[in-house]
């Protein structure tokens, strides 16, 4: 097992680089859609900030509960980066505080430790949604930020 504290920095990390995504919408970007039936830029940051904390829930309490990914007609970009920013910092904080070896139910109602929830439901599931969003970036004309400080174009040869 990971140690907590480079599990915890780690969740820190890949919401940071989610936030690279978030900061660099524009206004026009958040009603934006790349096809009907596809979340818009808006409801996809909203949808990974509301599971961060409906995962953060079942961490600490072993119940789920999803607010939705519905934004306002009024939502800004600062809206979402301001969502983006509460949901990490709240997220981060609770897991501090949370005994992750703590065995909580599954959705199938089996038990598990709840690190697991953190490895699947905050990591591995942001970062499936950021590769979305990163991807309505291009489509929208916009760079997105490189994983890790590179693009792979940029990688030594």
């Amino acid at each position: 097992m990971i140690p907590k504290d480079d599990l915890i920095n780690y969740v820190g990390n890949v919401h940071g680089r989610t936030y690279e995504a978030v900061e660099r919408l524009r206004d026009d970007d958040v009603h934006w859609r790349p096809a009907p039936g596809e979340f818009t830029c808006g409801e996809l940051v909203s949808h990974i900030a509301n599971t961060r904390l409906m995962n953060l829930g079942g961490i600490l309490t072993g119940e789920i509960h999803y607010k939705g990914h519905a934004t306002k007609p009024t939502a800004t970009a600062a809206n979402l980066r301001q969502l983006a920013l509460r949901t990490g910092k709240k997220t981060i904080a609770g897991l501090v505080d949370a005994d992750l070896e703590r065995h909580i139910p599954q959705t199938n109602g089996e038990p598990f430790p709840a690190w697991r929830r953190v490895i699947g439901g905050l990591i591995e599931h942001e970062v499936h949604h950021r590769s979305q969003l990163c991807e309505y970036l291009r489509l929208l004309g916009l760079e997105p930020p490189p994983l890790f400080g590179l693009h792979a174009e940029q990688l030594p040869k």
